[in-house]
């Protein structure tokens, strides 16, 4: 009895484990849901593929008999993600069995796999039908359970195989069933609830660009491989007239109007962000790929031609940009140079980047 419970325990574990560690690592893509992307679902079934056979490695001795609790990572699997999921945990589990089983227990093989087959069909068909997410966990795990039951009343099991074994088997996996139906959405939530705060983090509320934090995490990255970096400073003109004739609602739109044309105009490598007010920056990791000053140069021009709507008419801004090279000098010492560059520009007139020379 108490080894029973010790490998009971375990395998209690091993599913909290995988759980865990498959949302953390996709804590980027939570929720999972029937919608998610493919991949998505694709991976979360194989977590739960994986859970199975670690599961199957770890059956529980009753009376005689081995039985195991990969429903649950089936049920897990049909529940988040899916049709998508479950055939791709049911797939994995198939391929273990087949794997596993040798020459001498070819019918006890096919008796699984049909067992398998039959409950994967079934549950996608639930899946079309229940959506309301308990009652579909419900459904599915009385399916598994019946299923179970099926198999061992058409098999050369003795007479009282269903009270000595299933009865133990199906109050296990009742048991089971409820603890991680719970858990499984307190995981969920934590994660999700992880990521949004990480984003809070990062970001900056009214842009949505990275903020002063990451920027300068990614400078020290670069300070300290020694790459050939660049910065560009951007530097809304005559911002302030804008606040005082139209307003800071207007205000705000005008910048999330440029933050969108900023992240438009610059490759995927390329880190923009707000930098504090009006000011924008953008750090480029490739200076050999990107030209600073061509960037600042092109994205300058955009935002003269794309004046910023109103409902009764159109808001002509523009834009200053200091450009500055890293060559071995400090970050501290680069952003002073975009500074002054920034300054320059401004300084000559506005509506234009200068690049900083010695």
């Amino acid at each position: 009895m108490l080894s029973t419970l010790n490998i009971f325990f375990l395998n209690i574990c091993i599913i909290f484990l995988v759980l865990s560690v498959t949302f953390y690592l996709m804590r980027n893509r939570l929720p999972i849901q029937r919608d998610s992307k493919f991949s998505t679902r694709f991976y979360f079934g194989l977590a739960n593929g994986m859970t199975g056979i670690l599961l199957i490695h770890n059956s529980i001795s009753l009376n005689g008999a081995y039985i195991d609790l990969r429903l649950l990572p089936l049920a897990l699997s049909a529940l988040y993600g899916g049709p998508i999921s479950i055939v791709t945990t049911g797939l994995l589990l198939i391929v273990y069995r087949i794997i596993l089983d040798t020459g001498d227990s070819m019918i006890a093989l096919q008796n699984s796999i049909i067992t398998l087959v039959s409950f994967v069909v079934l549950v996608l068909l639930c899946t079309r039908f229940i959506k309301q997410k308990a009652a579909l966990f419900t459904v599915i795990v009385t399916i598994g359970s019946l299923l179970v039951l099926v198999r061992m009343l058409s098999s050369e099991a003795e007479n009282n195989a269903w009270q000595s074994i299933y009865v133990p088997y199906f109050l296990i996996t009742i048991f089971a069933s409820l603890l991680f139906y719970r858990l499984s959405g307190m995981l969920q939530e934590h994660f999700v609830l992880y990521s949004y705060q990480s984003y809070l983090a990062s970001t900056d509320q009214l842009t949505r660009l990275a903020n002063r934090h990451v920027i300068m995490d990614k400078v020290a990255v670069l300070e300290q491989d020694q790459a050939p970096w660049g910065v560009i400073l951007f530097d809304l003109d005559y911002f302030k007239a804008v606040n005082d004739q139209y307003g800071h609602a207007v205000g705000d739109a005008v910048l999330r109007h440029f933050s969108v044309l900023l992240t438009q105009e610059c490759p995927d490598d390329v880190t923009v962000g707000r930098y504090g007010g009006e000011e924008f920056i953008a750090i480029l990791p490739n200076t050999f790929k990107v030209s600073p000053a061509q960037l600042a140069q092109q994205i300058v021009s955009t935002v003269t031609k794309t004046p910023f709507v109103m409902q009764d008419h159109a808001l002509s801004i523009t834009v200053s940009a200091g450009v500055a090279f890293a060559r071995r000098q400090s970050a501290s010492i680069v952003f002073k140079q975009a500074d002054a560059a920034l300054y320059e520009a401004k300084k000559n007139g506005r509506n234009q980047s200068h690049l900083y020379s010695n």
